[in-house]
């Protein structure tokens, strides 16, 4: 896991690695559909990958991050 502080040092939020990712992904059959939840919707997981720079506002955080963009999935 990753954790991202806001810039006085708490909390902001924990992500997985990609490693981590990887890993869970390999618990369930390829052929599975994939499908995103987002404000109680369940959305697509596009072709939409993107790296970027990331950090909630605590620059010792921050790194490049791989996006998945689902808002603009359809």
């Amino acid at each position: 896991m990753k954790t991202f502080r806001y810039e006085l040092g708490h909390k902001a939020l924990a992500t997985m690695t990609v490693a981590e990712l990887r890993a869970k992904l390999a618990e369930f059959p390829d052929d599975m559909p994939v499908l995103a939840r987002w404000e109680g919707q369940r959305m697509p997981v596009g072709c939409e990958f993107e790296v970027e720079g990331f950090s909630a506002g605590f620059d010792a955080d921050r790194c490049e991050c791989l996006v998945i963009d689902v808002e603009n999935s359809l």
